[in-house]
């Protein structure tokens, strides 16, 4: 028995100690970033905190600079998928021999999700021939999804270093954040597409119920089918 708990013991310190490296990983990786492209961080952080008029003009340069856009796309993918891991993972919800199985397969969730939901806007813009409204979607879309990486990042740090404790508050919190973002993106669209549509609010929340919130569901079904 004894022998066994050390087993355990060593196992979790090594888990650890993987996941430390994989964070300051993470986080080399972002410098990187920054460092090679300081004016689309500027630019994105100005356009998400609207402190500029020239939104327009901003969004046209961030979507002009592809490769920092890809990037931070990708690292959003990684934290997202280290998320749910430790969320599944602390709930017993792994099916998986390790934790690494289960956020790879998390990893994939995410992207897979994100895209069909870019396959079906661009659908959705060339059917209706409304392309304008659906890139202007897009680009809201994976804007807010790269400020919630940032945001994730540090709350991440705390589930998985801190004391046990603290995991709950920081899960609370990350729930918080991610509502708060959501409803920022939802408000944002809403601007956008009625701009360029001239939708009612009624045709705007078919809209966000078909392409917000019912993907959500569909995936939290899906989890409670597969990961129970």
């Amino acid at each position: 028995m004894r022998h066994w708990l050390l087993q355990i013991s060593i196992h979790q310190t090594e888990g650890k100690e993987f996941l430390f490296y994989g964070f300051i990983g993470l986080l080399l990786f972002l410098a990187v970033i920054r460092q090679a492209f300081p004016k689309y961080f500027t630019d994105l952080f100005r356009l998400f905190f609207r402190t500029t008029l020239k939104q327009r003009h901003l969004s046209e340069q961030l979507t002009q600079t592809p490769l920092p856009s890809l990037l931070l796309n990708f690292l959003f993918f990684i934290i997202a998928g280290l998320y749910l891991t430790f969320w599944l993972d602390r709930m017993g919800r792994n099916p998986f021999s390790t934790f690494w199985w289960l956020f790879l397969c998390m990893i994939g969730v995410v992207a897979g999700a994100y895209l069909v939901k870019f396959i079906m806007l661009h659908f959705t813009g060339w059917l209706f021939k409304v392309h304008e409204a659906a890139d202007s979607y897009i680009f809201t879309v994976f804007t807010i999804n790269k400020m919630a990486g940032l945001f994730l990042f540090p709350l991440l740090a705390l589930m998985a270093f801190s004391a046990p404790w603290l995991f709950p508050i920081s899960l609370a919190l990350s729930w918080i954040l991610l509502g708060a973002l959501l409803l920022y993106r939802i408000g944002l669209t809403y601007g956008v597409v009625r701009k360029q549509m001239q939708i009612s609010g009624f045709h705007f929340l078919l809209y966000v119920t078909g392409f917000e919130l019912a993907p959500l569901l569909v995936l939290y079904k899906l989890f409670l089918l597969n990961f129970s």
